[in-house]
């Protein structure tokens, strides 16, 4: 059974990242002092320039309400290691420098005035103490410097009464959780605070996982958080507009988010003196119009949807034996959805109530009397209520283009997308609520190239379609067909396209990545035949 704790919080779906601190008056992101290796001496003299203006966290919490988010997490300390409240453990802080006032207070009071759960990031990395990097070596350094950080993280828990999350980062660079204490560590915070969720930087699973920059389910029954920029950056750094994820695309997010039982934490990036940057402020009002509108499709209970395919007019989230089409490409006054196995009981626009008539064949739904043109005017993504006799599953099939190598289709018709791989003796499958994604992140670093072989019974054109993170090689029978050596994040279905040709016989397929450069967190793959004519012979996997 979750905890009510947890259930409170997973129920959300939608929570607010804010990266602020002296960084930000620099604007060239969270990491300006590691990145141009600015000497602490110099980066110092910025925090006696800090000078926020009054009243920035109710526009933060007055913004997050609008954007129907219902928790914040704000930066209290980032790597650069300027505290935001009054704080007995350094002076190196928001009261007796620059901003002279707790800014955390002025957060906390903020988020509770408009009703919003409360979480504080802490950053356990610190590039300003003088054993922040030391301690990795000195035992005397390491005891100075995890007393400094349990007194840092006492004084959080402490001093503004309830706090609802604890966001760990940056766990360097002690090796392990015995060396951090962590446990030490969150026994305190427990104490403290009993109701609180911890996330898992701390080198111990704690509460719940945190997927940073992709959405990637934790194992079943384990709570979890993507959390992403809003434009590739966490601290304030002027982007150009057309590289701020739209309403649309986070909408699109959240979906994803939601099929899998997580949250979403998206992040804002404030201005020096605590303003949110105006592309922020546009679009989380039009999320917020949206889920003023869909919301209860998006927060409370959900199940994982699991054995459903990909669609091209949309999407699938799943409450028992209710489904939610989130229907992103309108397709006119019909839509069509086949493969499900499952009998359709009801089906109604959502959330008008407005009923629809349905026809339902062994491998079809047609669902009518749709409007011409999208119902929803705000980012056009509508939904439909499916009601099913039971937890619905949906069998595609490969049709007369697509294939799955993973079974033997001479029996079977399955999804396009390659669901297994083999590293060694190792099987590396694809994760069901994002089909055909192959997850690596926390596979071993080095050279890791993963395999997989086919029979094909008669020669033909294919084409490989290739989605990736970067720094990838494909290779048919040991011979390099495709190498894209730049570094791309997040991994995008189909971001190449490779044509080969295969002779009828037995062929082997293999992905390369460097783990150690930082490449390969995951991939998608699926054939296409390059001319289908007829009913064509798929590969098969050996």
């Amino acid at each position: 059974m979750t905890a009510p704790r947890i259930k409170s919080w997973a129920e959300s779906r939608f929570g607010m990242f804010i990266h602020w601190g002296l960084y930000a008056q620099l604007g060239r992101g969270e990491w300006v002092m590691s990145r141009e290796r600015i000497p602490v001496a110099d980066y110092e003299k910025l925090a006696a320039t800090w000078k926020p203006k009054r009243g920035f966290a109710r526009e933060w919490a007055a913004l997050a309400k609008r954007a129907g988010m219902k928790y914040m997490v704000l930066t209290t300390k980032h790597h650069e290691g300027f505290l935001l409240w009054d704080s007995r453990m350094t002076d190196y802080n928001a009261v007796k420098h620059g901003p002279g006032r707790d800014l955390v207070r002025e957060y906390v009071t903020a988020a509770r005035e408009f009703g919003l759960k409360v979480g504080l990031y802490y950053s356990l990395n610190d590039w300003h103490h003088p054993d922040g990097a030391r301690c990795a070596k000195d035992e005397a350094a390491r005891r100075r410097f995890l007393d400094f950080t349990q007194g840092c993280v006492r004084e959080l828990m402490t001093n503004y009464g309830r706090i609802d999350i604890l966001w760990y980062d940056g766990a360097w660079p002690l090796p392990n959780a015995a060396a951090w204490e962590s446990d030490k560590l969150n026994a305190m915070v427990r104490q403290l605070q009993p109701h609180i969720l911890i996330n898992d930087r701390s080198l111990t699973p704690e509460d719940f996982s945190t997927p940073e920059g992709h959405i990637h389910p934790a194992a079943p029954g384990r709570p979890w958080e993507a959390c992403f920029t809003f434009n590739g950056s966490w601290g304030w750094q002027p982007v150009p507009e057309s590289e701020w994820l739209s309403a649309r695309r986070v909408v699109g997010m959240l979906q994803t988010c939601v099929a899998g039982d997580g949250n979403l934490l998206l992040n804002i990036g404030p201005l020096p003196d605590g303003s949110v940057p105006n592309p922020a402020i546009t679009r989380l009002t039009t999320i917020g119009k949206w889920l003023n509108k869909y919301g209860t499709a998006v927060y409370g209970p959900a199940d994982r949807v699991t054995n459903m395919e990909w669609n091209v007019t949309g999407s699938w989230t799943r409450h028992g034996t209710t489904m939610h089409y989130w229907c992103s490409l309108w397709p006119g006054k019909e839509v069509a959805i086949g493969g499900l196995n499952t009998r359709l009981l009801s089906a109604r626009l959502f959330p008008s109530g407005k009923k629809l008539t349905f026809t339902q064949t062994n491998d079809r739904v047609v669902i009518h009397g749709l409007p011409a043109k999208c119902p929803d005017k705000i980012i056009g993504a509508a939904l439909l209520e499916l009601k099913f006799a039971d937890v619905p599953t949906q069998t595609l099939g490969v049709g007369h283009v697509l294939l799955d190598p993973v079974v033997r289709l001479a029996t079977k018709w399955e999804s396009p997308f390659v669901t297994t791989w083999w590293l060694g003796d190792q099987i590396y499958t694809a994760n069901s609520t994002t089909p055909g994604f192959v997850d690596l992140h926390e596979k071993p670093t080095g050279i890791l190239r993963l395999h997989n072989r086919f029979h094909v019974k008669k020669a033909g054109q294919w084409k490989i379609r290739l989605g990736y993170d970067g720094g990838v090689k494909l290779f048919v029978d040991g011979q390099p067909v495709f190498h894209d050596p730049e570094r791309r994040n997040p991994a995008v279905p189909d971001r190449a396209q490779v044509p080969v040709a295969l002779a009828a016989g037995d062929h082997e397929i293999a992905i390369e990545f460097d783990r150690a450069a930082g490449n390969g967190w995951g991939f998608f793959f699926r054939f296409e035949m390059a001319t289908p004519r007829g009913r064509p012979s798929f590969p098969q996997r050996l």
